[in-house]
């Protein structure tokens, strides 16, 4: 840390908040960096065709007198982009920071010379976001580590977040994420931002371009919350160590080792393991483990991308060349299983307006929402057009978010995905949302539809209809009475409400109306769930599927010969596992087909347990203690992949056994995962289970 005085910012100046000063560390944008030369002259772009992924690009070559709009829309040509040119901006890779620095476009008839790139610049395609604010207007560095300046990310904000704000953004992005002060670096000095501030803008407090932030040093850090330096396309072997680090039974093994013995690989991976354990390290680089690898196994070359599993499992049994007799590591299995690509197949929850829901079973080829919709019209035979479908993701009926036509499929979550269909309005009329909610508990009971209002001066007039459709619709499907349906309540955005009632409010408005609810008893809620039993869930495979086809009894093809009977037999065939079942289960998810000319990757979610994995039916029937084994597993760790084969990226869930908190592992990059179903997506790879034991 440095050593410098440490000032305070609170409130107590006489002005009501102190001015920071300027920065004598500005940084120099892009766009300032004056034109070298007026030469005509071809720059070739290097276009990451997955996202941030400097792996896997495409060149794409511009005259430097084009300008950027040129060049994002010669982008969409050669990359077939789904997003306009319009939609898009661009960030370029800074090799010296290993940082993604954004382009600045406010000048729009600037030339691509007059930005002087680097040579081959790396070249990303960022989504516009759409909001109410006008743009990001402000970059900070971020340090990675605590008060170490040289070693930071860009962090592109609003100036009009607070500084509450600030912090839960900059805690997705490093590993502190129990401190509570941030600093700013001003003067040669770390100034502290008191906690009384936390509800103050950025802009308020006069924070400058490329300001240095950084929480205070940690002295909670976690053990084994560590990052994992990238070495150069070394992700892949980061993902397989965050996985088998958070094995404590490995672990323990792994650090009773002395160093008297003559394994360096062991010795290698058990300084590492110490470090990120007993040391609290927030980031360490993995360099002298990877460079014993390499001496060991000439297939993992320098700088090239590879597959976790592969690594994982030759790391292992290097491991156990070193150990050669003298003892034995904790068993693990290598379970791998076939997945199955379902990813043309949809189960889509279709909600319309009148409160009428069903479930539409079809199957597309699309790649992007709007594609999706187009294939669902058509399924469906309705006479609309996909901007009346607003495409949400939903759990526990809350809307989480909505997407644009042009995401792509492999952004969504499939099995969450609903369609709801939106009335016509005009241009003076605006969508709200009506929820249906526990009277009791005010928790919702199924998913929102949307009715239309005027943009001003909305009477109950204006809305009477609609909510009389939504009324008949219960009474229709479970007879509810009207006096069971008629507790119908408005919000307004100050999140004040209020009960609807047809002779009060007929020629009142409901001013600043943000959105409608219902509320029903239990009685009926319980009624009306069991009329619309939607199980998405049958449709969705499951990891409980995958093992139940691995292990199932298979007849064969053609005739065998039977040594008992001499003649030839039908054959049947049929994995079983044996006892000891193994300490650690590691299950590979095949999702690459490796074909010829082919990167295809099967992106189809399986649903797996967090906990209560049961390997009792799969034990060989014949075996006389199977009654009395204890064959649960509960999972530590995710490898997931995204990309394809060809191109892509790894990265970590992992939970860690000292405060039973997952956290998700992006090489140096942290973040904790507060809701532990967010482990379970579609790019899981590599599921490591541990066996539970009964004391």
């Amino acid at each position: 840390m440095n050593t410098h005085q440490t000032n305070y910012i609170n409130r107590s100046t006489s002005s009501g908040y102190s001015y920071l000063g300027k920065s004598d560390d500005h940084r120099t944008s892009l766009s300032d960096v004056p034109r070298l030369t007026t030469i005509s002259k071809t720059i070739a772009f290097r276009v990451c065709r997955i996202y941030r992924n400097p792996a896997g690009t495409r060149y794409i070559r511009m005259p430097d007198n084009s300008t950027l709009d040129k060049l994002k829309q010669e982008i969409c040509i050669q990359l077939d982009s789904s997003m306009k040119s319009t939609d898009m901006t661009l960030t370029i890779f800074d090799e010296d920071k290993c940082a993604w620095i954004p382009i600045d476009e406010t000048i729009a008839d600037k030339t691509i010379a007059d930005f002087q790139f680097p040579s081959y610049p790396i070249v990303n395609i960022e989504k516009r976001e759409e909001t109410s604010r006008t743009k990001l207007d402000l970059t900070l560095k971020l340090c990675r580590r605590p008060m170490n300046k040289s070693d930071f990310i860009y962090l592109e904000l609003y100036s009009t977040i607070t500084i509450n704000q600030l912090k839960d953004e900059a805690r997705k992005r490093v590993t502190t994420t129990k401190t509570n002060y941030l600093y700013l670096w001003r003067d040669e000095n770390w100034i502290k931002l008191e906690t009384d501030l936390n509800d103050i803008t950025l802009a308020e407090l006069h924070i400058i371009q490329y300001t240095i932030i950084s929480f205070e040093p940690a002295t909670d850090l976690v053990p084994g919350v560590c990052g994992l330096t990238n070495l150069g396309n070394t992700c892949f072997m980061n993902s397989a160590l965050q996985c088998l680090s958070n094995i404590p039974e490995l672990n323990e093994k792994i650090l009773s080792f002395g160093k008297e013995m003559n394994a360096p690989i062991i010795g290698a991976y058990s300084s590492l393991i110490k470090t990120m354990w007993l040391d609290k390290c927030a980031v360490t680089t993995p360099s002298s483990l990877l460079l014993n690898i390499r001496e060991s196994l000439p297939c993992f070359p320098r700088y090239k991308q590879h597959d976790a599993q592969e690594f994982m499992n030759y790391f292992l049994h290097l491991i156990h060349q070193e150990l050669t007799n003298e003892t034995t590591l904790v068993t693990q299995f290598f379970l791998p299983l076939p997945v199955e690509d379902h990813t043309k197949q949809y189960n889509i929850l279709y909600l319309r307006s009148n409160g009428e829901q069903s479930l539409e079973s079809f199957q597309s080829s699309a790649t992007t929402i709007e594609e999706l919709e187009e294939s669902f019209i058509r399924h469906s035979k309705l006479d609309l057009f996909t901007q009346r479908i607003v495409v949400a993701r939903i759990i526990n009926n809350r809307i989480i978010e909505t997407y644009r036509s042009y995401t792509s499929i492999n952004a969504t979550t499939k099995h969450q995905l609903v369609f709801i269909e939106l009335p016509e309005k005009t241009v003076e009329q605006k969508y709200i949302e009506f929820r249906f909610l526990d009277r009791k508990t005010l928790v919702p009971f199924r998913p929102p539809v949307y009715i239309v209002c005027p943009l001003f001066d909305c009477r109950y007039s204006d809305i009477s209809e609609q909510i009389k459709q939504i009324q008949d619709h219960f009474c229709a499907k479970i007879g509810t009475p009207l006096n069971a349906v008629d507790h119908i309540y408005w919000t307004n955005y100050e999140d004040r409400s209020d009960r609807i009632k047809s002779e009060v409010y007929k020629n009142d408005p409901f001013l600043f109306m943000h959105h409608i609810a219902i509320e029903m008893d239990s009685l009926w809620i319980e009624k009306y769930q069991n009329y619309y039993n939607f199980d998405r869930s049958t449709h969705k495979p499951s990891l409980t599927n995958l093992l139940a086809d691995f292990f199932r009894e298979e007849q064969l093809d053609g005739d065998y010969y039977c040594s008992k009977c001499l003649t030839l037999q039908k054959a049947k065939q049929k994995a079983d596992l044996v006892l000891p079942l193994p300490h650690v289960l590691i299950i590979q998810l095949k999702r690459f087909t490796y074909e010829a000319h082919s990167d295809k990757k099967i992106n189809t979610y399986i649903d797996f347990p967090l906990k209560d994995l049961d390997l009792t039916p799969y034990v060989i029937q014949n075996s006389e203690t199977k009654k009395n084994i204890s064959a649960l597993y509960d999972l530590v760790a995710v490898s997931n992949h995204t990309g394809t084969l060809f191109g892509g990226h790894y990265t970590t869930y992992a939970k860690n056994h000292r405060n039973h908190t997952w956290y998700c592992f992006n090489d140096e990059i942290i973040r904790e995962i507060t809701n532990e179903r967010d482990v379970i997506t579609e790019n899981a790879y590599i599921l490591v289970y541990t066996k539970r034991f009964v004391e």
